[in-house]
This record gives structure tokens, C-alpha cells and sequence, in this order.
């Protein structure tokens, strides 16, 4: 049967490399795949020896572009970090609902998971909108929300793809394989549901910065059989985004502007269980903290156990201490 401490430390550290299935329809912190480009390697479960989590990294693929500094402003001052399409812009036409005062997109369902979006606008002066305008648009309110079923079967699935068999998590590491162990994946069912609600200030034409909060939650539970038994597995995700303060870049500026001020916490909790076996659990916190330098400070607590980092931005590494 699995040993508990090889669990904890390779197969578990997987839940960590990823984020769930369609977590990247979300507004987060965290970088991961929409539901449309799903594939099976996008399941934590389907990591293999290959996914385990590296000790200089942040979980869920990282923080987003926009957290550090990653995403350019447009012609005029447009677009830029958490601006047009990453604010308000939702991908549809949309109904405005003069009840709620919300634009909302029809629901979309791709691999199994169904997605929702809307957004509420408003001008400098706090006037509701009935579409998002590039130029007075001032405040954005987005929701989305996402649920589904994503399921595998390795007898029925795992032929026909090319360049060798399409087992779960093919591409990243052993195929089939659960985890960081060596067992085999026969059949896995897995839900997802989650939620995010980000709100952006400071959009409209003349603003001198954007100020940005929100929050993303998610669940991802998956039941099944391995060539050791059956098995549960499961993680949630969370994070936080408070009064994140980047600049509007200006004619002068020779580069995209990094956030001045603000705070993210990030939080990932996974649980894997063998039947007739001690159920195995890992927990992740990140505090990231912005001062206006081009270093953040991230506190990172595991298991317990909280070690302080910094890291240069936009993208360099991660040094702990």
C-alpha cells in the first residue's frame, strides 16, 4: 500500500503545480486553464512524478501577469493591467438586466464544465452602465461562477491519440499515473465548482491609477480506482486580492508600471484518501505584499511551518530564506 510520508511529499506537492479544471474562467491570482482548452493533464491528480512542486515556485502556476507587471497599456492608455478584457470585457454581447443592474453573458458549457459571467459597469460618477465604454467607464464589477463533471475511463480513453497512448495527465510525467506514486488511474470522476467576484476602480480616460479587490473559491473532488484500490482525492483553492494599486502608465514610462501597494493571500488545501488508508492532507498559504519596489515579499506557511520570501519583478525567482 502507498507509504504516507512518500505521499505527502511528491503525490500531494502535485495539487499545488496546477489549479482546477476551468479555474482560468475565474478572475484570481492564479494562472490556470479555462474550460474551453481543457485537457486531462489540467487534473491534479494527473500529475505524475513529473508535476511534483518545486520548492522556488508559486502555486496554481504562478501569479497572474497583472500581478506583476507582465501586461502593457494600449494605445492611449487603454487596456493595460486589470484593464479592458481583463476588467469588463466579457467575451459576449450580453443582456443588461435593468433589475440587478447587471450585464450577463448566456452560460457556456464546454467538457463538461458550465461557466457564467456578468458584470456590472459604472462611470466616474458611480452612474450605472448598460455596456462597458473604453473611455468613461470608471468602475467594473465582475462575477463568474463555474460547476461540472469531468469524467475518465482508461479502457475507453486511452487509444488514438497521437504520439503514444491519452492517459490522464499525458504530457506531464508518467501517463496514468496518480499523483507521485506509482499507481495506475483505471476510472476517475471529478466535480468542480467555484466562484470569483473581482471589482476594478480608476478605468476611465484621465485616471492615474487602478485600484483592484477581489476574491476566487473553489472546490475539486474526484473518486475512483487505481491499481492499488480506490481512491478520493480532493483540494480547494481560495485567494484574496485587497487593495492592489497599480499606476497608469504614462508617456515617460519606459516599461509597464508594477503595482505600488496591496496584498494577495493565496490558500490551497489538498486531501488524498486510500480506501482503508489514513487519508493524507497538505495545506499552502502565500501572503504576497506590495510597497511600491520592484521586490514583493511572499510569507509562505505549509504544513505549519512559515518560511519568508522575496522575488523581483516582473519575473524573477523566488529566494527564501
Amino acid at each position: 500500500m502507498p507509504n504516507a510520508s512518500a505521499l505527502a511529499g511528491s503525490a500531494l506537492g502535485a495539487a499545488f503545480a496546477s489549479t482546477p479544471v476551468g479555474y482560468g474562467d475565474l478572475s484570481s491570482s492564479f494562472v490556470g486553464a479555462s474550460a474551453a482548452a481543457f485537457s486531462d493533464a489540467s487534473l491534479w491528480i494527473g500529475g505524475g512524478r513529473g508535476a511534483a512542486f518545486g520548492a522556488g515556485q508559486l502555486m496554481g502556476g504562478g501569479l497572474g501577469d497583472p500581478f506583476v507587471g507582465g501586461v502593457g497599456f494600449g494605445p492611449g492608455g487603454h487596456g493595460g493591467p486589470f484593464g479592458g478584457p481583463f476588467a469588463g470585457g466579457l467575451g459576449c454581447a450580453g443582456t443588461f438586466d435593468a433589475s440587478t443592474g447587471r450585464v450577463e453573458c448566456a452560460a457556456e458549457t464546454h467538457n463538461g464544465i458550465t461557466v457564467t459571467r456578468s458584470a456590472a459597469y459604472a462611470d466616474a460618477s458611480g452612474a450605472a452602465q448598460q455596456a462597458f465604454d473604453s473611455l468613461t467607464t470608471n468602475r467594473v464589477d465582475l462575477q463568474t461562477s463555474e460547476s461540472g463533471t469531468v469524467t475518465y475511463d482508461r479502457a475507453a480513453d486511452s487509444s488514438g491519440h497521437a504520439g503514444g497512448p491519452h492517459g490522464w495527465g499525458h504530457g506531464r510525467g508518467d501517463v496514468g499515473r496518480l499523483l507521485g506514486d506509482t499507481a495506475t488511474i483505471l476510472t476517475a470522476t471529478t466535480t468542480v465548482s467555484a466562484k470569483s467576484e473581482r471589482t476594478t476602480s480608476g478605468l476611465a480616460s484621465g485616471s492615474t491609477q487602478r485600484t483592484v479587490a477581489g476574491a476566487s473559491s473553489g472546490t475539486e473532488s474526484t473518486t475512483g480506482t487505481s491499481s492499488r484500490g480506490a481512491f478520493t482525492a480532493s483540494r480547494t483553492f481560495a485567494d484574496t486580492t485587497s487593495n492592489l494599486v497599480i499606476p497608469v502608465r504614462t508617456a515617460t514610462d519606459t516599461a509597464p508600471p508594477l503595482p505600488k501597494s496591496g496584498t494577495v493571500i493565496r490558500v490551497v488545501d489538498a486531501t488524498l484518501t486510500y480506501t482503508g488508508q489514513t487519508p493524507v492532507t497538505l495545506s499552502r498559504r502565500e501572503v504576497v505584499t506590495y510597497d511600491g519596489t520592484s521586490t514583493i515579499t511572499v510569507t509562505i506557511t505549509e504544513n505549519g511551518t512559515t518560511k519568508t520570501c522575496t522575488r523581483t519583478l516582473p519575473r524573477g525567482a523566488l529566494t527564501c530564506q
